[in-house]
């Protein structure tokens, strides 16, 4: 059974997306539910970890470590840092949908000499000898750097908690079969021209009614009006191409349907808090 956040989120998009801050920051991430289930496993594990969770107990002392501190992080709505019993500090970041707390992405495996503001859920522990040559591995990290990679998560959070959540809500409506076949007409042209100009009028006149009958029934069914819906789904297909090709942002402005680039710049800014240039380096960090 799908957990709540698989309801709403592209885990294999998200999963690529945590791929790429792994690989930029040597931080280990994974995503957890509400219950300590795993959702993305872990990636970028340090080796001591991967090694000491062979013990059950260490395994289960590790995710409970995660579930309590992922709590305080629901609770505060912040990036919550902590440090298990072998003393490797890691941070959670909650993530709603909704106002509904349901997964905490997880980071770190690393030392850094940060104390303040850092929970302790377990005392510290010894542990086996075997592990000592291990422990020595774990990178050591700076403050600096580790910071700015939990605000490298907090904007994937923040960006994945809002439009695409939107627009799957929206999209969940249309799939219902409560929807007007009206409506449904409308988003799916939608969906299908996006990179064209579309008008109210055009959609009412497609559904064969008056455009001020069509607006209100759009906003009653869909939670949005026209044009955000509009707006969101060609910020939504932005997004895919900034992260999936090489092309100027100039162009995925005009494949998207905006005519006028910095009026692009201004609604992308709206729906995800940055510009495109800095979505497209906060997906991939790598990104020239």
């Amino acid at each position: 059974m799908a957990s709540r956040f698989e309801e709403f989120i592209d885990i294999e998009k998200f999963k690529k997306a945590l791929n790429y801050a792994a690989q930029a920051t040597g931080l280990a991430f994974s995503v957890l539910d509400p219950l300590g289930k795993v959702i993305i496993s872990p990636m970028n594990e340090a080796e001591f970890c991967k090694e000491a969770r062979k013990d059950h107990q260490v395994a289960f002392t590790c995710v409970d470590c995660i579930v309590h501190s992922a709590i305080a992080a629901a609770k505060s709505k912040r990036t919550h840092f902590f440090k298990c019993q072998y003393d490797i500090l890691e941070f959670v970041v909650p993530i709603f949908i909704n106002g509904e707390y349901v997964a905490a992405v997880c980071g770190g495996e690393v030392r850094v000499d940060i104390n303040d503001h850092v929970d302790y859920v377990y005392p510290k522990e010894k542990f086996d000898d075997r592990l000592t040559e291990l422990y020595g591995e774990i990178k050591v990290v700076e403050k600096e750097r580790y910071y700015s990679a939990t605000k490298l998560v907090e904007m994937m959070v923040n960006n994945l908690s809002s439009l695409d959540i939107m627009l799957k809500i929206a999209t969940a409506s249309v799939e219902s079969n409560k929807v007007d076949d009206r409506v449904k007409k409308a988003v799916d042209y939608i969906h299908n021209n996006y990179s064209k100009k579309i008008t109210s009028a055009q959609l009412a006149k497609l559904s064969c009614v008056s455009e001020n009958y069509f607006s209100k029934l759009f906003m009653r069914i869909m939670k949005t009006n026209v044009g955000d819906y509009i707006a969101a789904y060609r910020i939504e297909k932005a997004k895919n191409y900034l992260l999936q090709t090489d092309l100027k942002v100039g162009k995925v402005a005009e494949i998207v349907g905006f005519e006028d680039p910095a009026y692009f710049h201004r609604i992308f800014k709206r729906y995800t808090s940055m510009t495109p240039n800095a979505f497209r380096k906060s997906i991939n960090p790598m990104h020239s």
